[in-house]
């Protein structure tokens, strides 16, 4: 089952599933990094931290996997 293949509104529903799941990721990464809210620099220490990337990635592929999946048992 090729994502190239199929019709255009379930290409944007993946599409759509990974940006959720990156911005879900940063959120779950951000209330999981050691804040200290005394610092109002502590949410850009973790953009430039590298952590947030991979949370990004994590969630980016946790979004993806749920589209294609459901595309899956759909068919």
């Amino acid at each position: 089952m090729n994502p190239l293949q199929w019709c255009s509104k379930h290409q944007v529903a993946l599409l759509l599933g990974v940006v959720v799941g990156i911005a879900l990721g940063f959120a779950a990464g951000y209330v999981h990094h050691d804040i200290r809210f005394e610092s109002g620099e502590s949410f850009s220490i973790y953009l430039t931290g590298g952590s947030a990337l991979r949370w990004g990635v994590f969630g980016a592929l946790i979004g993806g996997t749920i589209i294609y999946i459901q595309q899956l048992l759909h068919d």
